[in-house]
């Protein structure tokens, strides 16, 4: 049974269309990341953004200084070694979540947070401009 709240979530994701949707079913842990992950990322994309955007700004300032190769590996790095962006990153996918989504993922959590920081680091350094 799903709540008001679960209804209400999935109604403002947005729809994405998967090119490589895989016709004859995907793993579980795949089919979360492309039914609800994705559709996740797309919505609080603008949260996301700004959320770096003042991770830089309070630790990495001279950040625009540098050329887009640098700048996509500092990315990369960042989620991979500071648990403080990474984390409160992860809480902006997490938080808005369903019931039953979040009792999946806490299933299943390093493989997911795996997947979100995966996906994270990728979308922010598409959106490279946006960060300035």
């Amino acid at each position: 049974m799903t709540s008001e709240r679960d209804d209400r979530l999935i109604q403002l994701r947005p729809g994405i269309s998967l090119e490589n949707e895989n016709a004859t079913g995907d793993k579980p842990i795949g089919a979360f990341q492309n039914d609800v992950l994705r559709p996740i990322l797309k919505f609080q994309n603008s949260i996301i953004l700004a959320q770096f955007k003042q991770y830089l700004i309070k630790f990495k300032p001279a950040f625009n200084a540098y050329n887009s190769q640098v700048q996509k590996n500092y990315i990369q790095d960042v989620l991979k070694s500071d648990s403080r962006i990474k984390n409160s990153l992860i809480a902006s996918v997490v938080s808005v979540m369903t019931l039953d989504e979040y009792s999946y993922y806490c299933e299943n959590k390093t493989e997911i947070n795996k997947r979100i920081v995966m996906l994270l680091t990728k979308r922010i350094q598409d959106q490279l401009e946006m960060l300035f």
